[in-house]
């Protein structure tokens, strides 16, 4: 069965959602990070990089889409995950935490898809740099067919 999740990124200095990508996937597919950094390019280094944390941002380099819970899935049942991270010197992301979920489901979903991400650190001065709090919220969308 497809299913539409609609990915959308914000950080915490920023509340405001300033980037959406509809991706059509089966659960834990890859989907491209060409949306989501767009979405960071447009709100600039400064948004990522204030107070001199940085002098250029983190860039998505690889994410997989949460897997649509089954119990959710069968129920038709929509809700969204909030997910609170750092990215570290290596672009690994670390301590993920939930911040909020309309269910359990939803968030640990959310969590373990975040923990997998990868990307092109930060850095200051051409050296790799640890940035955050970033906030990813995640929404679990069904479309239905026809």
């Amino acid at each position: 069965m497809k299913h539409c999740i609609n990915v959308s990124m914000a950080a915490v200095l920023a509340l405001s959602l300033t980037a959406c990508a509809t991706l059509e996937t089966d659960a834990g597919d890859s989907i491209s990070a060409l949306a989501y950094n767009r979405g960071m390019a447009t709100q600039g280094p400064g948004h990522y990089c204030g107070a001199g944390q940085c002098d250029r941002p983190p860039k998505l380099v690889s994410a997989v889409a949460p897997t649509y819970p089954t119990a959710a899935l069968r129920a038709e049942r929509n809700g969204q995950a909030t997910v609170v991270f750092f990215i570290d010197e290596s672009g690994a992301v670390s301590d993920p935490t939930l911040e909020s979920a309309t269910s359990p489901d939803f968030g640990q979903a959310a969590l373990k898809a975040v923990r997998s991400w990868k990307y092109r650190p930060a850095s200051r001065a051409g050296k790799p740099v640890r940035v955050g709090p970033m906030r990813q919220i995640i929404p679990f969308e069904l479309e239905k067919d026809g």
